[in-house]
Parts: C-alpha cells; sequence; structure tokens
C-alpha cells in the first residue's frame, strides 16, 4: 500500500475517533442557557465547595496551568466573560478562597497542578475541540465548542489541550 493512502487512512481514522470521542464521553453536566455578549459567554461559578476537616487539614495550594495563562479569581454567582477564542476553565482555589478562572488561548497542551472540585468550563474557541486527559495521557473528555458552560469535575485531570 502506498504511503500517500496509509496517510489518508490514519487521517480518516484520527477524525472518526474525535468524532465518537465527542459523542460518547461529551462534558457533564450543561449548565442553563446564560447570558451572551457578541461572541463571548458569560460564566456563572457554581457554589463554593463545603470546607471538610480533610480540606482545612491541606496546605491551601492555588491552581495553576502551565504553560502560564491569564486568569481571574471570581466569587459564586458572579458573571466572568469567556471571549471568542478561549477555552475559559474555573476550579476552586483555596489558597484565596474563590474560583479561579483560567483563558486558554494560545494552541498548547496545559499541565493542571492542584486542581481538585467542582468547576466550570466553556469552549468558545472557533472549531476548535479541547481535550482533557487523565493521569496516563488518556483522554477523558472531548469538549467541543459550545454555547454555554458545562460543569466539571477537574480531580482526574491531569492536563488539557485546547486545540
Amino acid at each position: 500500500m502506498s504511503r500517500t493512502r496509509r496517510s489518508a487512512f490514519a487521517v480518516a481514522g484520527a477524525f472518526l475517533w474525535v468524532l465518537a470521542s465527542a459523542f460518547a464521553s461529551a462534558p457533564a453536566h450543561a449548565a442553563p442557557d446564560t447570558p451572551r455578549e457578541n461572541d463571548s459567554h458569560i460564566m456563572i461559578m457554581p457554589p463554593a465547595p463545603r470546607e471538610t476537616a480533610a480540606s482545612r487539614a491541606m496546605a491551601a495550594v492555588s491552581p495553576t496551568v502551565s504553560p502560564a495563562a491569564d486568569y481571574v479569581h471570581t466569587t459564586s454567582g458572579n458573571p466572568v466573560e469567556c471571549t471568542s477564542g478561549n477555552l475559559c476553565a474555573g476550579v476552586w482555589d483555596p489558597a484565596v478562597g474563590k474560583y479561579k478562572v483560567f483563558f486558554l488561548y494560545r494552541c498548547a497542551q496545559y499541565s493542571l497542578s492542584y486542581w481538585n472540585g467542582v468547576g466550570q468550563a466553556v469552549n468558545n474557541q472557533v472549531g476548535a475541540a479541547a481535550f482533557f486527559y487523565g493521569q496516563n495521557g488518556q483522554v477523558l473528555d472531548v469538549a467541543l465548542p459550545e454555547n454555554r458552560p458545562f460543569t466539571y469535575d477537574w480531580t482526574p485531570v491531569w492536563s488539557i489541550r485546547n486545540c
């Protein structure tokens, strides 16, 4: 079989795998429709997690991404604008007692550190799927560009590729 034909089969197979993954493991718990301004999505962070004895015993460490990305801190119920071209991901930051929302714009695979618990995400990129990976590099979920934010448990996610 020629090299060109094998490459075409590989591309077609990869496309079908991504398509099947998107339908088989859609992101969990879509939030109700939220306001949208221009090409932006408005994210509303869920209620703050309950503090437990175990969480008080752990040192409070702020979640980070590598490579670095812009972020803002916000409280539960406050709107955060996710502008066009971004994958926005919000995670609880126990160091400050607020949600930390990252704006993943630059195409990269972002390693996550200290991402635990439930937060929000919205893929406001133009035509690009985002992939969430587990500890061993396995794809946990594929987030297609959608019209609303969704709630997500970040605990098993070790990295995100936004393109």
